[in-house]
């Protein structure tokens, strides 16, 4: 897929030109102008939206809670017709979920509120395989160890997903050890 900057456009070789629009609710891999490399589930914004609750005045996708305005993708892939050990997704968890981790509980917690439990699954073994920091409460970043603890009891009672249930499960017994 190759982007055309300035025209919300995207080739994929030997195909029809896709519009950013076309994204929206699609498992996607965004690598943004940087060469950092993204998935996740895409919803799209339009260029009247954006600006208003941004004040950009682009389209944008979002891969929850990150936004990324037009002008920061350099390529866009759909991840939809993938479907592999990780489900659409290249690996158990990446860039997208160490992002969240670092940037704390607000934006941990917008993960778990999106009700994608994909989204939220990954979010979990990231947060596992980052158990170490998480443990101390005084680590600059990281969700404090009771708000965590919080959010994950939220997870195990309302969830419907046994996966997110059972995860959750687990990360509250090392927490709570």
């Amino acid at each position: 897929m190759k982007f055309v900057p300035n025209s919300a456009q995207y080739y994929l070789e030997g195909q029809e030109c896709m519009e950013l629009r076309e994204f929206d609710d699609q498992c996607v891999r965004i690598t943004d102008t940087l060469g950092d490399v993204y998935e996740g589930r895409a919803t799209y914004y339009n260029r009247d939206y954006v600006f208003h609750e941004y004040g950009c005045d682009q389209e944008a996708l979002c891969l929850t809670p990150v936004m990324f305005y037009q002008d920061d993708i350099a390529s866009i892939v759909s991840l939809e017709d993938i479907n592999g050990p990780f489900g659409h997704y290249s690996e158990r968890y990446g860039l997208l979920e160490r992002t969240c981790l670092n940037g704390g509980a607000d934006l941990i917690g917008e993960v778990f509120d999106s009700e994608d439990d994909d989204r939220i699954l990954r979010m979990l073994y990231c947060l596992h395989d980052s158990f170490e920091p998480l443990a101390d409460e005084t680590e600059p970043g990281m969700a404090p160890r009771m708000e965590l603890k919080n959010m994950l009891d939220t997870l195990v009672k309302y969830d419907q997903d046994e996966r997110v249930v059972n995860e959750a499960k687990n990360l509250l017994e090392k927490i709570m050890a």
